[in-house]
Protein backbone atom coordinates (compact mmCIF):
# COMPACT_ATOMS: atom_id res chain seq x y z
CA UNK A 1 0.00 0.00 0.00
CA UNK A 2 2.90 2.72 1.29
CA UNK A 3 4.79 2.04 -2.47
CA UNK A 4 1.27 2.33 -4.39
CA UNK A 5 0.62 5.72 -2.58
CA UNK A 6 4.18 6.48 -3.43
CA UNK A 7 4.23 5.96 -6.79
CA UNK A 8 0.85 8.26 -7.21
CA UNK A 9 2.60 10.82 -4.78
CA UNK A 10 5.86 10.40 -7.66
CA UNK A 11 3.28 10.91 -9.91
CA UNK A 12 1.41 13.50 -9.02
CA UNK A 13 5.20 15.66 -8.62
CA UNK A 14 5.52 14.93 -11.83
CA UNK A 15 1.90 16.27 -13.40
CA UNK A 16 2.19 19.05 -11.40
CA UNK A 17 5.69 20.44 -12.62
CA UNK A 18 4.94 19.28 -16.29
CA UNK A 19 1.70 21.91 -15.65
CA UNK A 20 3.57 24.94 -13.89
CA UNK A 21 6.17 24.68 -16.91
CA UNK A 22 3.64 24.90 -19.83
CA UNK A 23 2.01 27.55 -17.72
CA UNK A 24 5.18 29.45 -17.25
CA UNK A 25 5.89 29.39 -21.06
CA UNK A 26 2.25 30.86 -21.87
CA UNK A 27 2.40 33.81 -19.33
CA UNK A 28 5.46 34.66 -20.44
CA UNK A 29 8.40 33.75 -18.31
CA UNK A 30 11.40 34.81 -18.45
CA UNK A 31 14.42 32.42 -20.19
CA UNK A 32 16.08 31.33 -16.89
CA UNK A 33 12.65 29.85 -15.94
CA UNK A 34 11.90 27.65 -18.44
CA UNK A 35 13.81 24.40 -19.03
CA UNK A 36 16.59 23.78 -21.27
CA UNK A 37 17.13 20.54 -23.01
CA UNK A 38 18.64 17.65 -21.26
CA UNK A 39 22.60 17.01 -22.05
CA UNK A 40 23.48 13.81 -21.27
CA UNK A 41 25.63 10.86 -22.46
CA UNK A 42 24.83 7.47 -21.06
CA UNK A 43 25.88 4.26 -21.34
CA UNK A 44 24.20 3.12 -24.91
CA UNK A 45 25.20 6.48 -26.74
CA UNK A 46 29.29 6.53 -25.23
CA UNK A 47 29.18 2.75 -26.61
CA UNK A 48 27.54 3.66 -29.98
CA UNK A 49 29.81 6.32 -30.35
CA UNK A 50 32.86 3.82 -29.42
CA UNK A 51 31.51 1.33 -32.06
CA UNK A 52 31.52 4.07 -34.70
CA UNK A 53 34.63 5.47 -34.27
CA UNK A 54 36.43 2.36 -34.64
CA UNK A 55 35.40 1.93 -38.34
CA UNK A 56 38.96 2.74 -39.41
CA UNK A 57 37.40 2.79 -43.42
CA UNK A 58 34.92 5.38 -42.81
CA UNK A 59 36.04 7.07 -39.58
CA UNK A 60 32.49 7.66 -39.09
CA UNK A 61 32.41 10.72 -40.67
CA UNK A 62 29.08 9.94 -42.36
CA UNK A 63 27.05 8.29 -39.85
CA UNK A 64 27.62 10.83 -37.24
CA UNK A 65 26.35 14.11 -38.14
CA UNK A 66 26.21 17.25 -36.63
CA UNK A 67 23.46 19.75 -36.61
CA UNK A 68 24.11 23.25 -35.07
CA UNK A 69 21.81 27.14 -34.47
CA UNK A 70 25.04 28.74 -33.95
CA UNK A 71 25.22 31.17 -37.11
CA UNK A 72 21.11 31.64 -36.35
CA UNK A 73 21.31 32.60 -32.68
CA UNK A 74 24.00 35.23 -33.97
CA UNK A 75 22.08 36.30 -36.89
CA UNK A 76 19.18 37.18 -34.54
CA UNK A 77 20.76 38.62 -31.58
CA UNK A 78 18.75 39.55 -28.77
CA UNK A 79 15.31 37.62 -30.25
CA UNK A 80 17.24 34.69 -29.32
CA UNK A 81 16.89 35.09 -25.68
CA UNK A 82 13.07 36.16 -26.69
CA UNK A 83 12.26 33.06 -28.49
CA UNK A 84 14.80 30.07 -27.40
CA UNK A 85 12.61 27.84 -25.39
CA UNK A 86 10.10 27.86 -28.74
CA UNK A 87 13.06 27.68 -31.05
CA UNK A 88 14.28 24.48 -29.40
CA UNK A 89 11.16 22.87 -28.89
CA UNK A 90 10.73 23.08 -32.81
CA UNK A 91 14.48 21.93 -33.37
CA UNK A 92 13.98 19.25 -30.99
CA UNK A 93 10.46 17.46 -31.96
CA UNK A 94 11.66 17.73 -35.91
CA UNK A 95 14.98 15.81 -34.83
CA UNK A 96 12.84 13.31 -32.66
CA UNK A 97 10.17 12.75 -35.12
CA UNK A 98 12.31 12.47 -38.37
CA UNK A 99 15.77 10.84 -36.82
CA UNK A 100 14.33 7.26 -37.32
CA UNK A 101 14.07 3.96 -35.05
CA UNK A 102 17.36 2.79 -34.10
CA UNK A 103 19.00 6.02 -34.04
CA UNK A 104 19.72 8.85 -31.43
CA UNK A 105 20.48 12.30 -30.88
CA UNK A 106 22.57 14.08 -28.15
CA UNK A 107 21.78 17.75 -27.66
CA UNK A 108 25.11 19.92 -27.59
CA UNK A 109 25.08 23.75 -25.35
CA UNK A 110 21.93 25.11 -26.40
CA UNK A 111 22.20 25.37 -30.03
CA UNK A 112 23.91 22.13 -31.42
CA UNK A 113 23.02 18.25 -31.71
CA UNK A 114 25.03 15.56 -32.40
CA UNK A 115 23.00 12.87 -34.36
CA UNK A 116 23.76 9.41 -34.63
CA UNK A 117 23.11 6.50 -37.91
CA UNK A 118 24.67 3.40 -36.53
CA UNK A 119 22.30 1.27 -38.28
CA UNK A 120 22.45 3.46 -41.93
CA UNK A 121 24.87 3.60 -44.43
CA UNK A 122 27.44 6.99 -45.15
CA UNK A 123 24.71 8.40 -48.09
CA UNK A 124 21.74 7.57 -46.61
CA UNK A 125 22.70 9.15 -42.68
CA UNK A 126 23.75 11.99 -44.89
CA UNK A 127 20.56 12.16 -47.09
CA UNK A 128 18.49 11.56 -43.20
CA UNK A 129 20.92 14.56 -41.74
CA UNK A 130 19.77 17.20 -44.79
CA UNK A 131 16.34 16.32 -44.73
CA UNK A 132 16.20 16.92 -40.59
CA UNK A 133 18.52 20.27 -41.19
CA UNK A 134 16.08 21.22 -44.51
CA UNK A 135 12.77 20.55 -42.11
CA UNK A 136 14.22 22.65 -39.42
CA UNK A 137 14.73 25.67 -41.90
CA UNK A 138 11.53 25.43 -43.13
CA UNK A 139 9.51 25.44 -39.60
CA UNK A 140 11.80 28.20 -38.64
CA UNK A 141 11.03 30.17 -41.58
CA UNK A 142 7.65 29.46 -40.80
CA UNK A 143 7.66 31.25 -37.56
CA UNK A 144 10.04 34.11 -38.50
CA UNK A 145 11.64 34.91 -35.48
CA UNK A 146 14.00 37.63 -37.37
CA UNK A 147 12.72 40.04 -39.51
CA UNK A 148 15.94 39.92 -41.91
CA UNK A 149 17.34 36.70 -43.49
CA UNK A 150 19.17 34.53 -40.98
CA UNK A 151 21.32 31.41 -41.94
CA UNK A 152 19.69 28.12 -41.51
CA UNK A 153 20.80 24.78 -40.60
CA UNK A 154 22.46 22.56 -42.30
CA UNK A 155 23.96 19.10 -41.32
CA UNK A 156 27.80 18.33 -41.16
CA UNK A 157 29.60 14.77 -40.74
CA UNK A 158 31.62 14.47 -38.08
CA UNK A 159 34.84 13.01 -38.08
CA UNK A 160 35.57 11.00 -35.10
CA UNK A 161 39.80 9.94 -35.87
CA UNK A 162 41.73 10.10 -32.78
CA UNK A 163 37.90 10.19 -30.75
CA UNK A 164 39.69 6.55 -29.08
CA UNK A 165 41.65 6.47 -25.58
CA UNK A 166 44.39 3.86 -25.99
CA UNK A 167 42.20 1.43 -23.54
CA UNK A 168 39.46 1.89 -26.10
CA UNK A 169 37.47 4.17 -24.45
CA UNK A 170 35.50 7.22 -25.65
CA UNK A 171 37.68 10.74 -25.38
CA UNK A 172 34.80 13.39 -24.79
CA UNK A 173 37.64 15.72 -25.41
CA UNK A 174 38.47 14.63 -28.79
CA UNK A 175 34.75 14.43 -29.65
CA UNK A 176 34.07 17.89 -28.61
CA UNK A 177 37.01 18.96 -30.08
CA UNK A 178 35.27 17.61 -33.40
CA UNK A 179 32.16 19.89 -32.48
CA UNK A 180 34.03 22.71 -32.20
CA UNK A 181 35.96 22.25 -35.67
CA UNK A 182 32.53 21.95 -37.70
CA UNK A 183 30.86 24.45 -36.01
CA UNK A 184 33.99 26.97 -37.10
CA UNK A 185 34.17 25.24 -40.55
CA UNK A 186 30.15 26.35 -41.31
CA UNK A 187 30.72 29.47 -39.32
CA UNK A 188 33.89 30.15 -42.28
CA UNK A 189 31.24 28.14 -45.26
CA UNK A 190 28.39 31.31 -44.42
CA UNK A 191 31.10 34.43 -44.14
CA UNK A 192 32.44 33.23 -47.54
CA UNK A 193 29.46 32.97 -48.64
CA UNK A 194 28.12 36.66 -47.76
CA UNK A 195 27.27 38.99 -50.70
CA UNK A 196 25.53 37.88 -54.71
CA UNK A 197 24.48 34.07 -54.59
CA UNK A 198 26.57 32.24 -56.87
CA UNK A 199 26.29 29.02 -59.30
CA UNK A 200 28.83 26.23 -59.54
CA UNK A 201 29.94 25.39 -63.03
CA UNK A 202 28.64 22.12 -63.91
CA UNK A 203 31.68 19.83 -65.33
CA UNK A 204 31.40 18.57 -68.76
CA UNK A 205 30.16 14.96 -68.99
CA UNK A 206 32.53 12.31 -70.71
CA UNK A 207 31.52 9.60 -72.96
CA UNK A 208 32.25 5.99 -72.09
CA UNK A 209 34.66 6.35 -74.99
CA UNK A 210 36.24 8.96 -73.18
CA UNK A 211 35.58 12.30 -75.20
CA UNK A 212 33.83 15.08 -74.16
CA UNK A 213 29.93 15.76 -74.48
CA UNK A 214 29.60 18.93 -76.12
CA UNK A 215 26.45 20.47 -74.92
CA UNK A 216 23.92 21.74 -77.15
CA UNK A 217 22.33 24.82 -74.52
CA UNK A 218 23.56 27.62 -77.21
CA UNK A 219 21.00 26.68 -79.67
CA UNK A 220 18.26 26.21 -77.33
CA UNK A 221 15.76 29.38 -76.60
CA UNK A 222 15.17 29.30 -73.00
CA UNK A 223 11.49 30.39 -72.04
CA UNK A 224 8.99 30.36 -68.70
CA UNK A 225 5.33 28.95 -68.77
CA UNK A 226 3.58 30.89 -66.12
CA UNK A 227 0.38 28.57 -64.21
CA UNK A 228 -1.97 30.18 -61.88
CA UNK A 229 -2.60 29.07 -58.29
CA UNK A 230 -5.57 28.53 -56.93
CA UNK A 231 -4.22 29.16 -53.30
CA UNK A 232 -3.33 32.35 -54.06
CA UNK A 233 -5.23 33.31 -56.75
CA UNK A 234 -2.69 35.18 -58.84
CA UNK A 235 -0.11 33.61 -61.94
CA UNK A 236 3.05 33.17 -59.62
CA UNK A 237 4.72 29.69 -60.74
CA UNK A 238 6.41 29.63 -63.76
CA UNK A 239 8.11 26.72 -65.56
CA UNK A 240 11.36 26.85 -67.21
CA UNK A 241 11.39 25.28 -70.54
CA UNK A 242 13.58 25.59 -73.71
CA UNK A 243 13.03 25.42 -77.25
CA UNK A 244 14.51 23.88 -80.22
CA UNK A 245 14.29 25.05 -84.14
CA UNK A 246 11.57 22.63 -84.16
CA UNK A 247 9.54 24.98 -81.71
CA UNK A 248 9.18 21.50 -79.34
CA UNK A 249 9.85 21.79 -75.60
CA UNK A 250 13.45 19.99 -75.27
CA UNK A 251 11.56 18.82 -72.17
CA UNK A 252 8.91 16.95 -73.34
CA UNK A 253 8.81 13.62 -74.14
CA UNK A 254 8.16 14.25 -78.27
CA UNK A 255 11.52 15.98 -78.12
CA UNK A 256 14.85 14.14 -79.24
CA UNK A 257 16.57 12.82 -75.83
CA UNK A 258 19.22 15.82 -74.67
CA UNK A 259 22.35 14.85 -73.20
CA UNK A 260 23.87 15.63 -69.55
CA UNK A 261 26.03 18.20 -70.75
CA UNK A 262 23.28 20.00 -72.14
CA UNK A 263 21.23 19.45 -68.88
CA UNK A 264 23.71 21.09 -66.77
CA UNK A 265 23.74 23.88 -69.06
CA UNK A 266 20.26 24.56 -69.05
CA UNK A 267 19.81 23.91 -65.57
CA UNK A 268 22.56 26.43 -64.67
CA UNK A 269 20.80 29.48 -66.52
CA UNK A 270 17.94 28.32 -64.54
CA UNK A 271 19.34 28.65 -61.37
CA UNK A 272 20.94 32.00 -62.27
CA UNK A 273 16.84 33.29 -63.59
CA UNK A 274 15.89 31.63 -59.92
CA UNK A 275 18.27 33.86 -58.01
CA UNK A 276 17.85 36.67 -59.94
CA UNK A 277 13.97 36.74 -59.91
CA UNK A 278 14.52 36.14 -56.03
CA UNK A 279 17.01 39.52 -55.67
CA UNK A 280 14.63 41.17 -58.11
CA UNK A 281 12.02 40.62 -55.36
CA UNK A 282 9.29 38.90 -57.16
CA UNK A 283 7.29 36.72 -55.33
CA UNK A 284 7.22 34.00 -57.16
CA UNK A 285 8.06 30.23 -57.90
CA UNK A 286 10.06 28.61 -60.04
CA UNK A 287 10.05 25.11 -61.36
CA UNK A 288 13.18 23.18 -62.88
CA UNK A 289 12.68 20.78 -64.82
CA UNK A 290 15.50 17.92 -64.95
CA UNK A 291 15.38 14.59 -67.38
CA UNK A 292 14.90 10.86 -65.59
CA UNK A 293 18.53 9.58 -67.47
CA UNK A 294 20.23 12.46 -65.91
CA UNK A 295 19.34 12.12 -62.50
CA UNK A 296 19.91 8.53 -62.68
CA UNK A 297 23.34 9.06 -63.99
CA UNK A 298 26.68 10.20 -63.09
CA UNK A 299 25.34 13.89 -63.52
CA UNK A 300 23.28 13.42 -60.66
CA UNK A 301 25.75 15.09 -58.41
CA UNK A 302 26.16 18.04 -60.26
CA UNK A 303 22.71 19.33 -60.54
CA UNK A 304 22.68 18.48 -56.86
CA UNK A 305 25.64 20.77 -56.66
CA UNK A 306 23.77 23.87 -58.20
CA UNK A 307 20.95 23.80 -56.35
CA UNK A 308 22.75 23.72 -53.13
CA UNK A 309 24.59 26.17 -54.05
CA UNK A 310 21.05 28.50 -54.05
CA UNK A 311 20.36 30.90 -51.34
CA UNK A 312 19.12 28.08 -48.40
CA UNK A 313 15.70 30.15 -47.95
CA UNK A 314 14.50 30.81 -51.82
CA UNK A 315 14.93 27.54 -52.91
CA UNK A 316 13.28 26.42 -49.85
CA UNK A 317 10.63 28.77 -50.14
CA UNK A 318 10.18 28.84 -54.12
CA UNK A 319 12.26 26.09 -55.78
CA UNK A 320 10.57 22.83 -57.20
CA UNK A 321 12.21 20.76 -58.80
CA UNK A 322 10.21 18.96 -61.63
CA UNK A 323 11.46 15.10 -63.49
CA UNK A 324 10.23 14.62 -66.22
CA UNK A 325 10.39 12.30 -69.47
CA UNK A 326 10.24 9.23 -66.90
CA UNK A 327 10.69 5.71 -68.59
CA UNK A 328 7.69 3.10 -68.26
CA UNK A 329 10.38 0.63 -66.61
CA UNK A 330 11.41 3.52 -63.71
CA UNK A 331 11.16 1.74 -60.31
CA UNK A 332 9.69 2.80 -57.23
CA UNK A 333 12.88 2.27 -55.54
CA UNK A 334 14.69 4.68 -58.31
CA UNK A 335 12.05 7.54 -58.33
CA UNK A 336 12.10 7.48 -54.17
CA UNK A 337 15.79 7.67 -54.03
CA UNK A 338 15.62 10.86 -56.37
CA UNK A 339 13.17 12.28 -54.54
CA UNK A 340 14.90 11.56 -51.26
CA UNK A 341 18.20 13.23 -52.97
CA UNK A 342 16.57 16.69 -53.92
CA UNK A 343 13.39 16.72 -51.37
CA UNK A 344 16.06 18.59 -48.54
CA UNK A 345 16.90 21.24 -51.25
CA UNK A 346 14.13 22.13 -52.64
CA UNK A 347 10.61 23.51 -51.58
CA UNK A 348 8.94 20.12 -53.56
CA UNK A 349 9.78 17.71 -55.84
CA UNK A 350 7.44 17.43 -59.04
CA UNK A 351 7.06 14.22 -61.31
CA UNK A 352 5.69 15.06 -64.69
CA UNK A 353 3.67 11.95 -65.98
CA UNK A 354 0.78 11.14 -68.75
CA UNK A 355 -2.67 12.49 -67.64
CA UNK A 356 -4.64 9.39 -68.92
CA UNK A 357 -2.16 6.99 -67.56
CA UNK A 358 -0.06 7.71 -64.77
CA UNK A 359 3.20 5.80 -64.17
CA UNK A 360 2.14 3.38 -61.49
CA UNK A 361 5.44 3.88 -59.69
CA UNK A 362 5.35 7.16 -58.90
CA UNK A 363 1.45 7.06 -57.49
CA UNK A 364 3.04 4.86 -54.65
CA UNK A 365 4.55 8.05 -53.74
CA UNK A 366 3.94 10.44 -51.12
CA UNK A 367 5.65 14.01 -50.45
CA UNK A 368 5.57 15.31 -53.89
CA UNK A 369 3.56 16.41 -56.62
CA UNK A 370 2.12 15.08 -59.72
CA UNK A 371 2.09 17.46 -62.97
CA UNK A 372 1.05 17.15 -66.86
CA UNK A 373 2.00 19.20 -69.75
CA UNK A 374 -0.51 19.04 -72.75
CA UNK A 375 1.16 22.02 -74.38
CA UNK A 376 2.83 19.46 -77.40
CA UNK A 377 -0.26 16.95 -77.18
CA UNK A 378 -3.50 17.09 -78.78
CA UNK A 379 -6.20 17.94 -76.42
CA UNK A 380 -9.50 16.13 -75.96
CA UNK A 381 -13.04 17.84 -75.88
CA UNK A 382 -13.83 19.95 -73.11
CA UNK A 383 -15.97 17.19 -71.41
CA UNK A 384 -13.80 13.76 -72.03
CA UNK A 385 -11.03 16.38 -70.12
CA UNK A 386 -12.58 16.88 -67.45
CA UNK A 387 -13.39 13.25 -66.93
CA UNK A 388 -9.94 12.90 -67.30
CA UNK A 389 -8.35 15.59 -64.79
CA UNK A 390 -11.17 14.30 -62.16
CA UNK A 391 -9.24 11.33 -62.53
CA UNK A 392 -6.11 12.69 -62.29
CA UNK A 393 -6.64 14.50 -59.44
CA UNK A 394 -8.58 11.83 -57.10
CA UNK A 395 -5.47 9.16 -58.20
CA UNK A 396 -3.23 12.19 -56.92
CA UNK A 397 -5.11 11.94 -53.35
CA UNK A 398 -3.66 14.94 -50.79
CA UNK A 399 -0.26 15.70 -53.30
CA UNK A 400 -0.96 19.14 -55.15
CA UNK A 401 -1.32 19.05 -59.15
CA UNK A 402 -0.96 20.85 -62.19
CA UNK A 403 -1.77 20.51 -65.44
CA UNK A 404 -0.20 23.22 -68.51
CA UNK A 405 -0.58 23.72 -72.12
CA UNK A 406 -4.80 24.56 -71.11
CA UNK A 407 -5.65 26.42 -74.78
CA UNK A 408 -8.97 27.74 -74.16
CA UNK A 409 -10.84 29.31 -71.66
CA UNK A 410 -13.26 26.36 -70.86
CA UNK A 411 -9.81 24.01 -70.35
CA UNK A 412 -9.49 26.18 -67.67
CA UNK A 413 -12.37 26.63 -66.36
CA UNK A 414 -13.08 22.65 -65.95
CA UNK A 415 -9.30 22.10 -64.29
CA UNK A 416 -10.53 24.38 -61.30
CA UNK A 417 -13.40 22.58 -60.79
CA UNK A 418 -11.52 19.30 -61.01
CA UNK A 419 -9.74 20.46 -58.21
CA UNK A 420 -6.06 20.78 -59.85
CA UNK A 421 -3.95 23.30 -57.75
CA UNK A 422 -2.38 24.82 -60.59
CA UNK A 423 -3.41 25.51 -63.63
CA UNK A 424 -1.55 27.61 -67.15
CA UNK A 425 -2.09 27.58 -70.86
CA UNK A 426 -2.08 30.27 -73.83
CA UNK A 427 -5.53 31.55 -72.89
CA UNK A 428 -4.37 32.85 -69.74
CA UNK A 429 -1.03 33.92 -70.71
CA UNK A 430 1.38 33.19 -72.91
CA UNK A 431 4.92 31.61 -72.37
CA UNK A 432 7.29 34.88 -71.82
CA UNK A 433 10.82 35.14 -72.44
CA UNK A 434 11.56 36.95 -69.40
CA UNK A 435 9.82 37.26 -65.91
CA UNK A 436 7.66 39.75 -64.93
CA UNK A 437 8.28 42.46 -62.05
CA UNK A 438 5.67 41.59 -60.17
CA UNK A 439 2.80 38.48 -59.84
CA UNK A 440 -0.36 39.39 -61.43
CA UNK A 441 -3.82 39.01 -59.28
CA UNK A 442 -6.71 36.66 -61.31
CA UNK A 443 -9.53 35.85 -59.29
CA UNK A 444 -11.09 32.75 -59.56
CA UNK A 445 -14.27 34.24 -60.58
CA UNK A 446 -12.69 36.19 -63.73
CA UNK A 447 -11.24 32.84 -64.93
CA UNK A 448 -14.60 30.80 -64.00
CA UNK A 449 -16.69 33.20 -65.67
CA UNK A 450 -18.94 32.59 -68.57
Amino acid sequence: MRSEFSNLLSSLRRALAWTARWARRFVGAKRDDTPHPRVYWDDSVSMTLSNLARETETRASGRVQLITLADFRAAIGDLWAKYENKILIIVESTIGRMIGKGNTYIPQDDDTWLLLFPGLSEDAAQQQADAIAASIGEKLLGAQFSAHEAPLPTASKLDLAGALNADGSLNMEAVKAAISRVRRAQTSEIAAGDGPARTTAARAPVSPSGTLVRSSAEQLKPFFRPAWCAETESIDTFFFRANADTGIDVYSDRAPAINDATVLDLTKTAAAAFVAMCDSGLQAKMAVPVPFDTLKGSAVRDIQRLIANIPQRDRLLRLRLEVVRIPSDATADTLVAIRELFRPYVREVAFMVDLRFPHDQVLVLDHIMLGVDLTDTAIPDEEVLFQEMLMFRQRAGRRGTYVLGLNTRGHLKRAINAGINEIGGGTLLEDIKRLPHRVSIVHREEISAP
